[in-house]
């Protein structure tokens, strides 16, 4: 007896897998609490999800009888159409053998009465015959002619506009920059006037460096570089070559933007309530030429500006400049040609 339960004793293994027993056990219990807890809920939720299903299941239903019918109406429609256009096909092919075979027995009948007929008969009749396909043709084009004659002649409208003159422009100018399809009105005397108090403060420079360079404004969305330089002036003696003095002179000047494109688009700039022509009504047409500075593609747009322009009395200088090249004046430059 004492021997069996050393025996026993001496197993290994069972505690443990009575720990894994009992481990199993607990989880299964685990697994039917949530099995039996989602069912519950599945339960509660399940009339409102069947109900949200089925309406969706009708409205999928509807849609698709909906697409049914319009595409069962719409293939009925077309198979009108074709049958329409097939007994249509069926029927001129018709009325076209039937007019092959009527022409060509009423040549056959012409052809056995004119063989019946004497030469010279044959010849008279070759004659009439020509005579009335000519008549046919003369009364095709009468009708023709008719109905031109009844239609309104199309009129061509050619405008005239004056031949550019080599005349200097005189008097108040006033300079129009057109680029980039927009119009803007550039401050030139403005910019001009406040170069000359710029240089005056600034001239002092010149006497440190033989060129000045310096930016101005903005006035009107617009600035001007202007570029000043000193010029010795020398003498001559038995000598040799010597400096009497130095002169500040004016070298050239560039308007610049302040941002591109510049001013009013051109389709509303040439509207009569604009501020373009707002700008232009300031000044007297008698004594003012509009001075346009443009660049290539917009000479279409150009025309039509002279054409306003020039109707309110203005004389026009235009000045058409390379690409990229800004607008300006310079101490050997020349003056504007007014038209």
């Amino acid at each position: 007896m004492k021997r069996v339960e050393v025996e026993a004793d001496q197993m290994p293994g069972q505690d443990s897998f009575l720990d894994v027993i009992t481990n199993i056990v607990g989880i299964l219990i685990l697994l039917v609490l949530v099995v039996g807890l989602r069912t519950s809920h599945s339960v509660q939720e399940s009339p409102e999800i069947a109900a949200a299903a089925k309406e969706r299941a009708q409205n999928e239903y509807h849609q698709a009888f909906n697409t049914a019918l319009t595409t069962e109406n719409n293939v009925r429609e077309l198979v009108q159409r074709v049958s329409t256009a097939r007994a249509e096909s069926q029927f001129r092919e018709s009325e076209r053998e039937w007019l092959g075979t009527t022409v060509a027995a009423a040549e056959k009948e012409i052809e056995s009465r004119r063989s019946a007929l004497s030469t010279e008969n044959q010849r008279d009749f070759d004659v009439r015959q020509k005579l009335a396909t000519a008549q046919a043709t003369l009364d095709d084009l009468t009708r023709e002619q008719v109905a031109l004659m009844s239609r309104e002649p199309v009129v061509q409208e050619l405008e005239c506009q004056p031949t550019p003159m080599a005349k200097a422009v005189t008097g108040k100018e006033v300079h129009v920059l057109l680029a980039d399809d927009h119009v803007a009105v550039v401050p030139f005397e403005e910019l001009l006037d406040q170069m000359k108090q710029d240089v005056q403060a600034n001239l002092w420079r010149l006497k440190q460096k033989s060129e000045m360079e310096r930016t101005i404004g903005p006035v009107g969305r617009f600035r001007l570089r202007y570029v000043f330089t000193r010029e010795d002036i020398t003498g001559h003696s038995d000598a040799g070559t010597y400096m009497t003095g130095s002169v500040s002179r004016f070298s050239h000047c560039f308007v610049i933007p302040e941002v591109t494109p510049v001013g009013e688009p051109a389709k509303d700039a040439l509207q009569p309530t604009s501020d373009f022509f707002q700008q232009l009504k300031q000044y007297h047409p008698d004594n003012t030429t509009i001075t346009i500075w443009t660049y290539p593609g917009n000479f279409e747009r150009l025309r039509e500006m002279k054409r306003s322009i020039r109707q309110m009395g203005f004389a026009i200088a235009v000045r058409p400049m390379p690409p990229g090249m800004p607008i300006g004046a310079s101490r050997n430059g020349s003056h504007s040609l007014s038209e």
